[in-house]
């Protein structure tokens, strides 16, 4: 497990009204770039990876032999015909699903249009699938954010502490009312979404703007762009708190309590179709308040597109690890038992696990970190165990 530590500065100084020129400080920092902010100033710091550019990574998740996991083998062996037919005909109805919002690429149609529906988002999702979507700008291929994606799979930045400070100010009412919706759920049955929120364009104008201002201004958006081949848009705005009292990432068997928490519980891939996230840390986060971690490489495993497929489909209702979402998944034929949510499966003292372990980047970092990342890559976050974790969470779609 490694973890983060500091590179070199680079400074955002205002060029003219409405506009911020980034400054080179270094050959192998960025080319002097022109983005649109909010009349400020600010620095922002690279982190470098602190592993050298990997080998090709293999596809973990096919390393799971369900047939003979101790929490698999034995529903495996019992699933009845009906239980069979029932799994393959709601992998099928998933499956069915999961091509259309491949087709249209879902992922990139922004949240206050998926939300409206209708005529909009029907035309937003043709242009996707005729793939209209504009070309991306030229970039510096050497820059930094672009590099260590393009290597790693990951890229981390931080911003100074007053641009921090003035996200902070502008998001404090949304933390506020999450907050109060978290402590309405009792621990118990709190689930993974009552702890986020969403933030739209039209509900939270100055918020939204904000997080593009910044995510423009330093250099993530043009890299966002570089990487996918595409000019890139934020799609989604997702404020989040986690705390000790969390026990989504600790309930991996509930009906198995004997079984100690695997050391890659929670290691996933995202059930989405290939965009970027970048995670705003908007609170300190440390070795125990559920720091990001990524699978350095992990991001150019050789997994191939029907297996992703079949991973994604499976992640939207079959992944869980409960007993009766466990047999209904066992039930699947051979083939199809695959997950992107593989890391809870993982038994400890594989040779994937210890490739998990050798290959991890643990993201501890002070507020104002942003961490993107290629959501192919493995990863996991907002496993506390001491304290708070608040972050936004952005899909670059």
């Amino acid at each position: 497990m490694h973890t983060l530590s500091t590179c070199n500065l680079q400074n955002l100084s205002l060029d003219q009204p409405g506009q911020t020129k980034l400054a080179i400080s270094n050959p192998c920092d960025y080319a002097a770039l022109v983005m649109e902010t909010n009349s400020e100033s600010f620095s922002v710091q690279i982190i470098p990876a602190p592993l050298p550019r990997g080998s090709q990574f293999p596809d973990l998740a096919r390393s799971v032999d369900y047939g003979r996991h101790p929490a698999y083998q034995t529903l495996v062996t019992q699933a009845g015909l009906f239980l069979r037919l029932r799994a393959l005909g709601s992998f099928v109805k998933t499956f069915t699903g999961l091509l259309a919002k491949r087709i249209t690429r879902y992922e990139m149609i922004p949240y206050d249009l998926r939300n409206s529906g209708g005529l909009a988002m029907a035309r937003q999702g043709l242009k996707n699938a005729l793939r209209l979507n504009s070309p991306t700008a030229p970039f510096s291929g050497d820059a930094p954010v672009l590099a260590s994606l393009r290597d790693h799979g990951i890229a981390v930045v931080q911003i100074d502490e007053q641009a921090h400070d003035r996200l902070e100010a502008i998001a404090a009412a949304h933390f506020d009312m999450l907050t109060k919706r978290r402590k309405e759920r009792e621990n118990e049955t709190r689930q993974f979404e009552d702890s986020r929120s969403t933030v739209s364009r039209t509900s939270e104008p100055e918020l939204f703007d904000r997080i593009e201002s910044l995510l423009h201004a330093a250099g993530i958006m043009d890299a966002a762009s570089a990487y996918l081949g595409r000019a890139v848009q934020l799609a989604d705005v997702n404020p989040q708190i986690n705390d000790a009292s969390d026990s989504f990432w600790r309930d991996i068997f509930p009906d198995m309590p004997e079984t100690p928490l695997s050391p890659t519980a929670y290691y996933h891939r995202d059930a989405s179709g290939g965009d970027l996230k970048a995670i705003f840390y908007i609170s300190d986060v440390g070795p125990k308040n559920g720091p990001f971690t990524y699978v350095l490489g992990s991001h150019q495993a050789d997994v191939r597109r029907i297996d992703d497929l079949i991973c994604e489909a499976n992640d939207h209702g079959l992944s869980a690890t409960d007993r009766a979402t466990r047999s209904l998944f066992a039930a699947l034929p051979k083939a199809l038992r695959r997950k992107g949510s593989f890391g809870n499966d993982l038994e400890p003292g594989s040779d994937a696990a210890r490739l998990i372990a050798e290959r991890s980047w643990s993201i501890e970092g002070p507020a104002g970190s942003i961490v993107l990342f290629d959501t192919k890559g493995i990863h996991r976050g907002g496993m506390v165990e001491h304290g708070e974790r608040r972050v936004i969470t952005c899909v670059l779609g």
